[in-house]
């Protein structure tokens, strides 16, 4: 299922040649982060399985995801289900009318899942609390920084005993996404993510990095975008292991608020 976090985000991104919308947007809207044109009100990809050629095969297990927008372009939402749509998990996003994020909720099949409170002070988030199915606290986060855009550039995760936990670094271009780096509490580097865009700046390469106690391990994925609506947004892209083959399809279907 996906997962989308404030905090811990590995994101597709996408964008269009339009730049109207993109303008009117404020400028740390997640139409903006996550290059959409237009109006856009919702997403739904769903994950398709595919042959060595590429041809379309049926409908992945896995999951059908739809994201949610509000009228300034926030992320509000998203529902993610399997193929038999007996495992739905849902989020709800919150921010404040400066369009500052504070706080999410999971759940799943209806019971919750964890939940993300932060706290703004100055226009900057200061510090995020995480809490478990329970509504127990399970993390708190310091040493939040942002960009002008209002994108997560790092912070520290500790547990309920003050231990840290670990630290994370994001990179960003503006609003995109171009990668992060994790590290456990003594410093060690234990994950990696990185994107490379074109010139539309759509991923068409991710290098993800795990390394644990006793290996490390390297994927490549590859990325075709083979169609678009009259917006300029991706409506299939392919994706691809690091020689080319392709491995998957997503289709995406947009909905657009009325002009």
């Amino acid at each position: 299922m996906k997962k989308i976090s404030f905090l811990l985000m590995v994101t597709a991104i996408t964008f269009s040649c339009n730049n109207s919308k993109k303008q009117e947007a404020p400028k740390n809207s997640d139409w903006l982060a996550d290059n959409l044109s237009g109006n856009v009100q919702q997403t739904t990809d769903s994950t398709f399985k595919t042959d060595n050629t590429g041809k379309l095969g049926e409908l992945d297990s896995c999951c059908v995801v739809s994201t949610k927008y509000d009228e300034q372009g926030y992320n509000s939402g998203f529902t993610s289900s399997d193929k038999a749509s007996t495992d739905k998990e849902e989020g709800t996003f919150t921010h404040d009318d400066k369009g500052l994020f504070t706080g999410q909720k999971f759940t799943r099949n209806g019971k919750q899942i964890s939940s993300l409170a932060v706290q703004n002070e100055n226009g900057k988030p200061s510090v995020a609390t995480s809490f478990d199915s329970t509504n127990k606290m399970n993390f708190y986060y310091t040493d939040i920084t942002t960009n002008d855009y209002d994108r997560i550039l790092s912070f520290k995760q500790y547990k309920p005993d003050s231990t840290l936990k670990m630290s994370t670094a994001f990179t960003y271009d503006k609003q995109l996404y171009k990668g992060q780096v994790n590290k456990d509490s003594v410093g060690k580097e234990t994950y990696s993510y990185s994107v490379k865009l074109d010139d539309k700046n759509n991923v068409i390469e991710s290098n993800e990095k795990t390394v644990t106690k006793d290996s490390t391990t390297n994927k490549t994925t590859k990325y075709r975008y083979d169609s678009y609506d009259d917006k300029g947004n991706w409506t299939q892209r392919t994706e691809m292991d690091e020689n080319g083959k392709p491995v998957k399809i997503v289709k995406r279907t947009i909905t657009y608020y009325k002009e």
